[in-house]
């Protein structure tokens, strides 16, 4: 009894399977009818595209897409810091003060003429400013403190903040100095 249902279920599967190989078949035949009646030397019209980064041609890919979600990077080690990392981690060390990026600019441009002398002043100061964002932002390695006195921010070490707010810590209050004393 099981084998007579399989068979029919088999024999009407196969049937229809006939059929919508025989309706493709059609389908080509017109397709090629239409194709040879037309003229040859007429194109059709390329679609004229916006302004906006182009299509990334289909052909040219060489791996296929992982499915699913990326998976996040861990990093056991932490990360290695660069020569500029260093020496504006330094250069606040030293100072033992929360500086502007004006003041860690003059300590890492006389640093930079010894170890990166074909480097010109505008240069500095743009590796500096990457410098600076990469390590109180994703590195985490400096914090960052608005007095609203002045433009900008005062770097510090990572310890003298807060780990949940960022805020400086009040011991730390101290090694903020806003104005230069003059003699």
């Amino acid at each position: 009894k099981d084998i007579d249902e399989l068979l029919t279920q088999y024999r009407s599967e196969r049937r229809r399977l006939a059929f919508q190989l025989d309706r493709v078949r059609e389908a080509i035949k017109e397709l090629r009818a239409t194709r040879s009646d037309g003229p040859k030397s007429v194109t059709a019209p390329v679609a004229k595209r916006g302004p906006g980064r182009p299509r990334k041609n289909p052909a040219d890919k060489t791996r296929k897409a992982k499915s699913g979600r990326r998976k996040k990077r861990t990093v056991v080690g932490g990360y290695r810091l660069s020569d500029w990392d260093n020496a504006v981690i330094t250069s606040i060390r030293k100072a033992d003060q929360l500086l502007p990026k004006e003041d860690i600019l003059n300590a890492i441009a006389n640093w930079a003429k010894k170890a990166e002398p074909q480097m010109s002043a505008a240069d500095v100061e743009a590796k500096l400013t990457r410098v600076l964002q990469k390590l109180s932002g994703k590195r985490g390695e400096l914090g960052t403190h608005r007095t609203g006195l002045r433009r900008g921010y005062h770097y510090g070490l990572k310890e003298w903040f807060f780990a949940s707010s960022g805020a400086l810590r009040k011991q730390h209050y101290d090694k903020l100095v806003l104005m230069e004393e003059k003699a």
